[in-house]
């Protein structure tokens, strides 16, 4: 094996380490990421619950029904982009 033979080997080697590596981080981060948003969308759902508990719906009731579906197509729209063209705003020609 020449010297030039065994560079390019190591350059390879060096570059699948550092790829296996960077997919490692990467998927650590998505992995982080939903963890995350797991555990927000359970601190809302509880939160919510309270909010209907507080208002004397019981669970299973209609009324409580009825706040978790408001509850949650409040927090739907908090996250909606606005769209500029949804007629918001009037334009005069």
């Amino acid at each position: 094996m020449t010297l030039g033979n065994m560079r390019q080997q190591g350059v390879r080697s060096l570059s699948v380490a550092c790829g296996a590596l960077l997919l490692l981080v990467l998927t650590g981060c998505a992995t982080q990421q939903q963890a995350d948003t797991a555990a927000e969308a359970q601190q809302r759902a509880a939160n919510d619950d309270a909010q209907c508990r507080s208002n004397g719906v019981l669970p299973g009731s209609q009324g409580y029904l009825e706040c978790r579906m408001n509850l949650d197509n409040q927090h739907a729209a908090a996250v909606q982009p606005q769209n500029p063209f949804s007629g918001a705003h009037t334009y005069h020609h």
